[in-house]
Order: structure tokens, then C-alpha cells, then sequence
């Protein structure tokens, strides 16, 4: 009885997240199964909150089985942030990152329920070049699906259309001390990658890497444990007046790894990173919860196999995923 009262009530919130007039302004949204984003009004993450346990904000966050709802983003740098731009004879590009600052981004309205945001921007050197980021619960409890749109008005033809997406891994229990997993290089849209997650978010500018060697433009498994995280830069060629490109970002978190990379497998991830917390004897805590990201629509292959049992589960409507879960009040 108390399961099915848990997962109502998640239902509930989801509806009327759904149903509710929208408001302009940063947002805090819920999936209504213990996931969270902070999203502001340019489209990137951590916002000034008072739910999360281990930060004054809320980037990524995650409801663990104590109740307490933890950040992966913002403890330590509120770093996570994207940028975009594209070259019309000469190179325009902008980005946003809390930790960085707002440059030549213009943001437009943001509208968002409790459990959707939708923002658009465009670049204030070639303002016919736009962006809209539109975030919304997914095919996984696990997980966010953000619809990335890059939208070309300009009167030309652009070239170089690139987005660049990074974020500070700071999984909790042990912030500042994660182990880091990359994978989905190469993909024909992905132009680099580093462990770099305190970079500024250009996408015309350098990567580097953070602290320890992971590799750049390479997959790492379990790189750490250290203070860093994952960047990465997509080209997507050019773009003619008049026309998009679209493609998916997700974000999430699972009770465990496997929980993570199941829900991976059914949103398709072909490119992202895993981040851990260390576990007391060593190595990545593969038992605590682990928070990810991932990219869709970027000319790679799904990296991880959809388990049978998995893929059942998301048929019956959650039900075995809200029994599992006692997190929900």
C-alpha cells in the first residue's frame, strides 16, 4: 500500500507539472522519481536553491534512498555550462557557465513547469544564429532528455556549426575525489574531448586537461580519483539559412552503476560520461548512486545494451522501478 501511495503521489507531481501555467524565470524541475535539474535562463544548470544536502545550488541532483537530495554539479564549481557558434567568414561564438560568466549569449524567455523548462538564446555578434534547449522527463526515471535545436537565420550559408557541453564532477559522498568514465569517441559530430570540466564552454576554444591524464579525444574508464570531469565539443559541419540541427542531451543518475548504464541503454546514449564516488577501500563506488550524461543524435552508435528485463520494466509504466524506490514522501 505504501508503494503504490509513493508512486500516486509521483504521478501526481508529473501532472501537474505537466498541467500548470508556466512560469519565466531560473527553474528547479522534477521528473517526479527523485531527479532534479536547476536550470537557468540561458540553458545551462546550477541555480541558488535550498533543496540540495551538499550545496547552497541545484545543477544535477539525485535523491538518494536516505532521503537527502545531493548535487554532482555545483559543491565545488558551479562549472557546468555549454557554448555554441559557427563561422560566416569569420568565427562567432558565445557561451554560458556559471563559473565562467555569461559571454556574448542573449538569452530569450525562459518557460518552464515544475517538471519541463524550455529556453532559447542566440549570439549577440550574429544574432540570426539561435539556440533553444527544451528539457523534459524521459523514456527512463533515471533521466532528463533535453531537445538541443541550433537554428540558422543569418541569410547565409554558416560553417563549423559547433556546441560544446562541460561539467565538474562532484559526486557525492566524496566531492573533489571522483573517478570518471568517457565513452562514444569517435562519432562523426564529435570534434574533442578531455576530462576538463572546469573549462569556460567555448567551443571554438582549446581543451585541456584537468589534474591527471585521461587522455584527450579517447575513451577513459574509471580515470581518477581526482577533481575533474568531462567536456566535450561537437562540429556538425555547415548549415544553410533557414535551416536546424537537433540533436539530445541527457542527464541522470542511478541508485548504482547499473542502474546508470540501464537507463543509458534505453535512451540510446552514443557519447557521455559516468561520474563516481570513491569507494572507502579504493576505486569508483559502483553501489552508491552515479551520475551521468549523455548525447544522442551525434553520429555515433548506442554504447550500452538494453537489458531485456529493463526494457519490460518501462512497458509496465514503472511500476517494479516505484517499488524498488523508498524515496519518494
Amino acid at each position: 500500500m505504501r508503494q503504490m501511495k509513493q508512486l500516486a503521489a509521483c504521478l501526481t507531481l508529473v501532472t501537474a507539472g505537466l498541467a500548470a501555467a508556466p512560469a519565466y524565470a531560473d527553474a528547479i524541475i522534477t521528473n517526479g522519481s527523485g531527479l532534479y535539474l536547476g536550470i537557468n535562463d540561458e540553458g545551462h544548470l546550477n541555480v541558488d536553491s535550498t533543496i540540495t544536502a551538499n550545496s547552497a545550488r541545484t545543477g544535477l541532483s539525485w535523491q538518494w534512498n536516505d532521503g537527502a537530495i545531493r548535487d554532482a554539479t555545483s559543491p565545488g564549481c558551479y562549472c557546468e555550462g555549454y557554448g555554441f557558434g559557427a563561422n560566416n567568414g569569420s568565427v562567432h561564438s558565445g557561451y554560458a557557465n556559471e563559473a565562467a560568466g555569461i559571454n556574448n549569449i542573449v538569452a530569450g524567455a525562459m518557460m518552464s513547469t515544475a517538471s519541463t523548462a524550455q529556453t532559447t538564446a542566440s549570439l549577440g555578434s550574429l544574432a540570426g544564429l539561435a539556440i533553444s534547449h527544451s528539457y523534459a522527463p524521459s523514456a527512463s526515471p533515471n533521466a532528463y532528455a533535453v531537445t538541443v535545436t541550433i537554428s540558422n537565420n543569418t541569410g547565409g550559408t554558416v560553417d563549423d556549426v559547433r556546441y560544446m557541453r562541460a561539467m565538474d564532477w562532484d559526486v557525492p559522498m566524496t566531492e573533489f575525489n571522483e573517478y570518471v568514465t568517457l565513452f562514444g569517441w569517435p562519432a562523426s559530430a564529435l570534434y574533442a574531448t578531455s576530462n576538463d570540466g572546469f573549462d569556460e564552454s567555448d567551443p571554438f576554444g582549446a581543451l585541456a586537461e584537468t589534474g591527471i591524464s585521461c587522455g584527450m579525444n579517447a575513451n577513459f574508464t574509471d580515470c581518477g580519483a581526482a577533481d575533474h570531469g568531462a567536456a566535450f565539443i561537437f562540429d556538425f559541419g555547415s548549415l544553410e539559412d533557414g535551416k536546424g540541427v537537433t540533436f539530445m542531451i541527457f542527464y541522470g543518475a542511478g541508485d548504482n552503476e547499473r542502474q546508470a548504464m540501464a537507463s543509458l541503454a534505453i535512451l540510446g546514449a552514443e557519447v557521455g560520461s559516468l561520474g563516481y564516488s570513491s569507494a572507502p577501500g579504493g576505486g569508483p563506488n559502483r553501489d552508491s548512486p552515479v551520475y551521468f550524461f549523455g548525447f544522442a543524435g551525434v553520429g555515433g552508435d548506442p554504447h550500452f545494451v538494453p537489458e531485456p528485463a529493463g526494457i519490460a520494466l518501462m512497458g509496465l509504466g514503472l511500476l517494479g522501478f516505484a517499488a524498488s524506490r523508498r524515496r519518494i514522501k
